[in-house]
């Protein structure tokens, strides 16, 4: 049973569909290309929203939710943040962000299952063959991180991919990418 979801573990790789609520998220906003983001730019945000985390007082510690929607080519904008009361002091440069509700395919991705791009190749083959779509409507990726992750070890985080009802109204297109299909 997953510590920040309650969903029940089916093994390596398990995909299940999650709803998450909508949350008003405190954190730290970023653009840049994969390149920058593999240099660590993105863990520095990671790290900076871990240790507000790590000095707030609240009984309960938010997941660092991680979100990515890519901007054009090998480029990307990338929000990682923590639910926060409204009215909670942010540190200078964060950001408040009001984040929608939505369905997300969802898998755990432990320090032993290897490279977290395969694995997001995964959740796309289960997405080709379900009743889902990718809705890329506000963000492409939604990653959760325990709040307490080591973030020098191999990684450890939920991995999500925003999804929506194949409908008879929105048939599922073949080839190519847009905002509305695999």
């Amino acid at each position: 049973m997953c510590q920040l979801c309650g969903e029940s573990s089916f093994g390596a790789h398990a995909i299940s569909i999650s709803e998450r609520p909508r949350q008003l998220l405190g954190g730290l906003r970023w653009s840049g290309t994969h390149e920058q983001a593999a240099s660590g730019e993105t863990e520095a945000l990671l790290r900076r929203v871990q240790a507000f985390s790590a000095r707030r007082s609240a009984a309960w510690k938010s997941p660092i939710v991680a979100l990515s929607r890519a901007l054009g080519e090998g480029s990307f904008e990338y929000f990682a943040g923590i639910a926060v009361e409204p009215g909670e002091a942010l540190p200078a440069g964060f950001d408040l962000l009001d984040l929608v509700e939505m369905t997300v395919a969802s898998s755990w991705h432990g320090p032993q299952d290897g490279d977290v791009v395969t694995h997001y190749g995964h959740i796309l083959d289960w997405i080709r063959t379900s009743d889902y779509r990718r809705d890329r409507t506000h963000y492409d990726h939604r990653e959760e991180y325990p709040h307490d992750a080591d973030l020098d070890a191999p990684p450890a985080l939920r991995l999500m991919l925003p999804v929506q009802t194949v409908s008879v109204a929105t048939p599922r297109t073949t080839g190519g990418f847009s905002a509305t299909s695999v």
